[in-house]
C-alpha cells in the first residue's frame, strides 16, 4: 500500500492507536509526502483532530512549516506526544513557541530534563508568564524545578512576555509580593529588575505594569536612593505616562543624604518643556523641595524650571514664578537672561511676579507684538494649458491618478484642442492613460466619470482597438449610461457637461473650453473668459450651457468695472449678456433664496440616537435645516444640481464640487457638516473635512454663517489634524475686517453648553495663541466674551477658559463685559471658580 493511502486510511477512520507506530517508521522522504497531503487536504476536505496534530508535529521540517500546518486553537494530545518523543523528537521543538504554548511550562521543563529539547531563555519567560492559566498550584509551578526561582523567574524581567496578564484571582504582582514575603526571592532584586524591565522598553503596557509593580512593593526611601540611577534613566523614556509615578518616588527621597541632586537635575531638564500638567506640577514640587534644602542648587533650579513658562496654564506659571522669586538672585546674569528670554510667554501675573528680573524695555509690556507675521494661506499661481499633443500624452495618465481639482478641466480642454491632431500612432502612446483609467473601474465619482468619458471617446476614434482599451470596454458603461439611481445630482450635472463635450467632438468642432481655470485653486480671469467668448461669437456658436455656467460661477470678481468695459468693447449684446451673472450682483437673487446664496441656513439643537450592539445611546446634536431633492427638471441650471445634491460624494470629489461654484459653497459645507461633524460622538471622514477647510481657505473669500459653524466644530474636534488646521484658519482670519469673531464665539459657546464638545479641546488649542499680537488679543477677547455669554451653567474646565479671558483683559486693559459679569455672579459659589471670579469682577492686577 502506498504511504499516502495508508495515512488517509488511518486519518479518515480515526485509528488513533495506529498513528504513532505509523509516524515513527516514516523515512525523511515519506514525511515530506505526508506533509504535502496535510497541506493539500487540511481546511479544505479534512478537519483537524489528534491525528492531524501529531502528523504535523512529526512531519514538519521546520517550526515555520509546523506553524502553517498546525491549528493554534486545537488541544495537543500530550500523552501521545510523549509516546512519539520516545522514538522521534523534531530538532526544532525547543524553538517552537507555537507548539510549546499548548504544552505548558512544567511539561516543557520535563522534556528538557529528558533531553528532548533545549529551551531558550525567551521561550522560558513566555511559558512561565502564561503558567497562571494552568491548573497547577503555585507550589507545583515554583518548587518542582530549582531553576524556576533561581533563573527562569528573572527572565520575566528581561524578555517580552505575558506577565501583565491576570487570570481569575491570579496575577504576577501578588505572586511576586508573596514570594518576597516567604523569602523565596530577593526583594531588592525584584525592585531593580522591574526598573530594568522598564528601560528595556518592551511596550507601553509592559512599562506601565513594571512601574506599577515597583510602586506596589512600596519601596523605602533607602531602596529608592539605591535605585535612583535607574529611576533617572526612565525620565529619558519616550513614554511620558511613566514620569509622574517615577517623580513621585524621587520626591520621596530628594532631600535625603545620598540623593544625587546634580544627576537628577540633568535628567529632568527635558521634563520642564513638556505639556503635561501633572508632570510639571510634580517636577515643581521636587524643585521647590531641593531649593529649600540645598542653597547651592538654587540657581540651577531656577534655570531648570524656565521652560515651564511655555505652558500657558496660569497656576503652573504662577507656581514657577514663585520658585524663581524665592530662590533666584535677581542680580544673577544667568537667571535674568533666562527670564528675559522666556518673557514673551509670560502671562500678566507672571510678569508682575518676575518684574525684578526683567530688563527695563520688557517691564510688564502688555501691548502685544504687532510685528507678528501670519503666513499667506495660498498664493494663486497660473495654471498653464497643455501646449502640445506630446505634452497631453504625458499628462493624460495623471488626470486619473492625481487629485488636483483642475486636472479634470485641463484634460478636457486639451482633448478638445488636439482632437483633430490625434493620429493612429498616438493611441499606442496613450496606453498608459488607458491603464490609469482602467484602475478606476471599481471606483465612482469624478475620476470614474472622466475614465468612462475617455474610454468612450477612444472607442469612437480608434480604428483598431488595443488590448487595454478592449479590456476597459468590458469594465466601463457607455458614457450615456453612466448615471445610476443613486448618483448625486451634482455628478449628473457633470455627466451632462461631458455629454455636451462628447457631441462637440463627434461633430469635429474646435472650440475652447470656457470653464478651465487659469489660476489656482479654481479661478477664471474675466478678460480671458471674454476672449474665449469672442471666439464663439466669431464662429457664431453658442457655448455649451453647463460649460458657460461653470465658467461664470468660477470667475474671480475683481476689477469688474474695467472688465465690463473690456467685454463691451469685444462682445456684441447677445454674447455680453452671457456674462451678466458676473457683472450683476443681484443676478441669482430672483431665482434662489438667500439661504443658499449667503449660507444662512438655520440650525437646531437636539439629540441623535446611536446604536451599538444591543444598546442605544442619545448624544447631543446641532444640525443645519437643509433639504435635499432627488429629482429636478432636466433643463435645470447648474446651481440647482449643486444646491439640491444629496450625499454620496467622497472627499476626493468634495473639493472639485466646492470649486464648481466657490461663491455659493454654503450647501456643500452644510451637508458635509451635518453628516460628519454635527454630533458629540459620531465623527468620520476627518481627512475629507480637513482638506475641505483648507480648500475653502485657499479661496480667500468672506466667511458665511455656515462656514462659522463648520469652523467651530473643527476647532472643537478631537482629531489633531483637523483641529490644528482649524486653529490655523482662525489665527489667519480672526484679525480680518470681514471675519466675525463674536459669531464664531457664539457657536462655540452653544456647542460647549449643549455638550457637543468639552472645553478642554478649546483651551488646548488656545494655549499657544495668546498674545500673538495686539490685534489678535482684541479679537480673541471678543471670541471668549461671546463664548462665555452662551455658556449658561458651569462646565468642566470652565476655570481654564476664565483664566484665558482674564489674561486677555489684562493684555487689552479691558473691563469684564456686562453680560459675562452676570454669568460670573451666577457661578460665584462654585468652589473651583471663586478665585478667578474675584479677579475678573475686581479686574485688578495684584501681586500674588
Amino acid at each position: 500500500m502506498l504511504i499516502e493511502e495508508e495515512f488517509k486510511k488511518i486519518y479518515l477512520n480515526f485509528k488513533i492507536k495506529e498513528i504513532i507506530p505509523f509516524l515513527t517508521k516514516l523515512t525523511i522522504k515519506e514525511k515530506r509526502e505526508i506533509a504535502a497531503v496535510l497541506k493539500k487536504s487540511l481546511n479544505k476536505n479534512w478537519g483537524h483532530n489528534h491525528i492531524s496534530v501529531l502528523t504535523a508535529l512529526a512531519c514538519s521540517k521546520t517550526k515555520e512549516e509546523y506553524d502553517k500546518l498546525s491549528p493554534g486553537y486545537y488541544a495537543v494530545p500530550v500523552n501521545l506526544v510523549d509516546e512519539l518523543f520516545e522514538s522521534y523528537v523534531p530538532d526544532w521543538i525547543g524553538e517552537s513557541y507555537t507548539f510549546l504554548k499548548n504544552i505548558g511550562y512544567l511539561k516543557a521543563m520535563e522534556w528538557q530534563q529528558k533531553g528532548y529539547c533545549v529551551l531558550s531563555n525567551e521561550i522560558l519567560a513566555e511559558l512561565l508568564s502564561e503558567s497562571l492559566v494552568s491548573d497547577h498550584t503555585e507550589g507545583e509551578l515554583f518548587l518542582t524545578y530549582p531553576e524556576t526561582l533561581e533563573t527562569h523567574l528573572w527572565f520575566l524581567f528581561e524578555y517580552n512576555s505575558d506577565i501583565t496578564y491576570n487570570y481569575h484571582q491570579r496575577n504576577w504582582k501578588d505572586i511576586l509580593k508573596q514570594l518576597i514575603l516567604e523569602n523565596k526571592i530577593n526583594r531588592f532584586r525584584v525592585l531593580k529588575s522591574s526598573l530594568y524591565a522598564v528601560n528595556q522598553n518592551f511596550s507601553k503596557e509592559h512599562n506601565t505594569w513594571f512601574i506599577e509593580l515597583f510602586s506596589y512593593l512600596k519601596p523605602s526611601t533607602g531602596e529608592i536612593l539605591d535605585l535612583q540611577d535607574e529611576l533617572f534613566l526612565i525620565l529619558q523614556s519616550s513614554q511620558q505616562s511613566l514620569f509622574v509615578p517615577v517623580l513621585k518616588m524621587i520626591s520621596q527621597a530628594c532631600t535625603e543624604q545620598g540623593f544625587k541632586t546634580w544627576d537628577f537635575l540633568k535628567s529632568a531638564e527635558v521634563l520642564a518643556g513638556l505639556p503635561g500638567k501633572n508632570i510639571l506640577n510634580t517636577l515643581l514640587q521636587i524643585a521647590e523641595k531641593i531649593a529649600k534644602n540645598n542653597a547651592e542648587f538654587r540657581e540651577e533650579i531656577c534655570l531648570l524650571v524656565m521652560p515651564v513658562f511655555l505652558n500657558k496654564d496660569a497656576a503652573i506659571q504662577t507656581k514657577t514664578a514663585k520658585i524663581i522669586t524665592k530662590c533666584g538672585d535677581s542680580s544673577s546674569d544667568k537667571i535674568r537672561e533666562a527670564v528675559n528670554s522666556y518673557s514673551e510667554s509670560f502671562l500678566t501675573d507672571t510678569l508682575i511676579l518676575l518684574e525684578q528680573f526683567l530688563s527695563e524695555k520688557k517691564n510688564i509690556d502688555t501691548g502685544g507684538n504687532d510685528n507678528h507675521e501670519i503666513r499667506v494661506w495660498h498664493v494663486p499661481e497660473p495654471i498653464a494649458p497643455i501646449k502640445t499633443i506630446n505634452d497631453f500624452i504625458f499628462f493624460a495618465p495623471q488626470a486619473f491618478i492625481k487629485n488636483e481639482s483642475w486636472y479634470f478641466d485641463l484634460f478636457l480642454d486639451a482633448l478638445m484642442r488636439f482632437d483633430a491632431e490625434i493620429k493612429e500612432e498616438h493611441w499606442k502612446q496613450l496606453e498608459p492613460a488607458f491603464k490609469a483609467a482602467l484602475k478606476r473601474k471599481n471606483g465612482e465619482g469624478m475620476h470614474h466619470l472622466l475614465a468612462t468619458f475617455f474610454i468612450s471617446y477612444a472607442l469612437m476614434k480608434q480604428e483598431k482597438v488595443c488590448p487595454v482599451l478592449y479590456e476597459a470596454k468590458k469594465e466601463f458603461p457607455a458614457l450615456e449610461n453612466w448615471v445610476g439611481k443613486r448618483t448625486p445630482l451634482v455628478f449628473k450635472a457633470y455627466h451632462r457637461f461631458l455629454l455636451d463635450i462628447f457631441e462637440l467632438l463627434k461633430q469635429g468642432k474646435k472650440l475652447p473650453l470656457l470653464s478651465i481655470p487659469d489660476h489656482t485653486p479654481c479661478w477664471i480671469n474675466i478678460r480671458l473668459l471674454t476672449d474665449k467668448l469672442k471666439i464663439y461669437q466669431e464662429q457664431k456658436e453658442k457655448p455649451m450651457p453647463f460649460d458657460l455656467q461653470k465658467a461664470v460661477l468660477k470667475t474671480k470678481k475683481e476689477n469688474l468695472d474695467e472688465a465690463l468695459r473690456y467685454a463691451e468693447k469685444h462682445l456684441d449684446k447677445n454674447y455680453l449678456q452671457l456674462l451678466n451673472p458676473v457683472f450683476n450682483p443681484d443676478y441669482y437673487k430672483s431665482t434662489y433664496e438667500n439661504t443658499y446664496l449667503e449660507g444662512r441656513f438655520t440650525w437646531k439643537t437636539g439629540t441623535r440616537k446611536l446604536y451599538q450592539w444591543n444598546q442605544t445611546e442619545e448624544v447631543p446634536e446641532l444640525i443645519f435645516n437643509i433639504e435635499n431633492q432627488k429629482e429636478i427638471p432636466e433643463n435645470a441650471p447648474l446651481l440647482d444640481y449643486l444646491f439640491n445634491s444629496y450625499h454620496g460624494i467622497y472627499y476626493d470629489d468634495l473639493i472639485p464640487v466646492l470649486y464648481t461654484a466657490p461663491y455659493f459653497s454654503g450647501s456643500v459645507f452644510a451637508k458635509k457638516y451635518n453628516e460628519t461633524l454635527s454630533n458629540a460622538v459620531y465623527h468620520y471622514d476627518l481627512r475629507g473635512n480637513t482638506e475641505l477647510l483648507d480648500a475653502w481657505m485657499k479661496l480667500e473669500l468672506p466667511f458665511q454663517p455656515v462656514h462659522y459653524l463648520f469652523l467651530s466644530a473643527a476647532l472643537l474636534n478631537k482629531d489633531k489634524t483637523l483641529c490644528g488646521t482649524a486653529f490655523e484658519a482662525l489665527i489667519y482670519k480672526i484679525v480680518s475686517d470681514d471675519f466675525d469673531a463674536s459669531a464664531t464665539g457664539m457657536l462655540i459657546g452653544e456647542m460647549i453648553r449643549s455638550g457637543l464638545a468639552p472645553v478642554k479641546r478649546l483651551t488646548d488649542g488656545l494655549n499657544g495663541f495668546i498674545n500673538l499680537s495686539t490685534s489678535h488679543n482684541h479679537a480673541f477677547e471678543k471670541l471668549l466674551t461671546a463664548i462665555l455669554r452662551e455658556i449658561n451653567h458651569p462646565v468642566f474646565n470652565l476655570k481654564k477658559l476664565l483664566e484665558f479671558y482674564y489674561e486677555l483683559l489684562q493684555l487689552n486693559q479691558s473691563e469684564t463685559e456686562t453680560a459675562v459679569n452676570k454669568r460670573l455672579e451666577e457661578w460665584k459659589n462654585e468652589n473651583n471658580l471663586k478665585k478667578i471670579i474675584i479677579k475678573l469682577k475686581t479686574n485688578e492686577r495684584k501681586t500674588l
